[in-house]
């Protein structure tokens, strides 16, 4: 069942959902493997039946072919990915640590940093007004994508789903903030909740968010949903008001292989049950059973596209 695609009045497919941001190689020890939160994202819309319009740039080089074959094998259309001679396809080198958790080095100038604004509103076309925009922030750290990635968010008349993704040295505070500003549904981490609220001279603890933090936090954020998951403890939801509105968290044990794409398949879960009306609590519960899944996982996404219906068969 396809959920992704409504006919204008044009008579032209739109899709209810798109997605801005980075198309890229991670580059393991054991050999590079295709990544970019948005683009893991994407995917997984994908696969679910939704359809998404990828809006990215990659190089005119040998590191773009396996990026675009995996479009190709999730039979996503390529309409809304540049191509910039100019620039190489994004690399980024992964080094995994003793604990478990990787380094990232993410290389600069990539073709990613230079999505040309006009034509991704060009591109843009595609999306349904209604319809959600999820966007990460490191694509803004370049001045060509930050305009794109902005003027975007900015036009699109339905919501806007940001995750933060923080990356140190990448994008600056100032432009975090403007991109929270233009967002309605804003997903952080734990550790990130806490850096806002410093950011906001709003005193807070280290670990789960407070009632008191988030309601502060939020009379200075315009934002209608506020997502902050807190790792194996699970996620929360706090509406416009600082409300506590749904809780979950996956209680199974899992054989953790690997924690890369964890926050980027809670999103798209998350953005899934946007789309299909699910109520929060069974988002919650549903995108940290899938984050679980993925951690499980060698990369950011399986490897088999029939894994999927093992997740999507029980949702309504």
């Amino acid at each position: 069942m396809h959920f992704g695609n409504n006919l204008s009045a044009s008579g032209t497919h739109r899709t209810r959902v798109g997605v801005f941001g980075e198309m890229l190689l991670d580059q393991f020890a054991s050999g590079p493997v295709v990544g970019g939160a948005p683009f893991n994202v994407a995917r997984h819309l994908a696969a679910f039946g939704h359809a998404p319009l990828m809006i990215s740039a990659v190089g005119a080089d040998g590191h773009a072919q396996p990026v675009m074959a995996e479009m190709d094998r999730y039979t996503m259309l390529r309409t809304g990915v540049q191509v910039t001679p100019d620039h190489p396809t994004g690399l980024v080198d992964v080094v995994m640590q003793a604990n478990g958790d990787h380094q990232f080095s993410i290389r600069s100038n990539s073709a990613w940093d230079f999505i040309e604004p006009a034509t991704a509103q060009i591109a843009a076309a595609a999306l349904d007004p209604a319809g959600f925009l999820y966007a990460g922030s490191l694509a803004l750290r370049g001045p060509v994508s930050r305009a794109a990635g902005l003027a975007l968010m900015q036009s699109h008349p339905g919501p806007v789903y940001l995750d933060l993704n923080w990356r140190e040295g990448h994008v600056t505070r100032d432009v975090a903030l403007q991109a929270i500003g233009l967002a309605s549904t804003l997903k952080v981490n734990d550790d990130e909740f806490f850096m806002l609220c410093q950011w906001h001279g709003i005193a807070a603890n280290e670990g789960l968010p407070q009632p008191d933090s988030v309601r502060q936090l939020l009379r200075q954020l315009p934002l209608s949903l506020l997502l902050v998951t807190c790792g194996s403890e699970g996620a929360f939801a706090f509406d416009g008001e600082g409300r506590c509105v749904a809780q979950g968290r996956d209680t199974r044990a899992i054989q953790l292989v690997d924690t890369v794409g964890a926050g980027d398949a809670f999103s798209a879960v998350v953005l899934a049950g946007l789309l299909r009306a699910w109520d929060m609590e069974t988002t919650l519960h549903r995108a940290n059973a899938f984050a679980a899944h993925i951690c499980e996982t060698r990369g950011a996404v399986p490897a088999d596209l029939n894994a999927y219906p093992l997740w999507t068969a029980g949702w309504q």
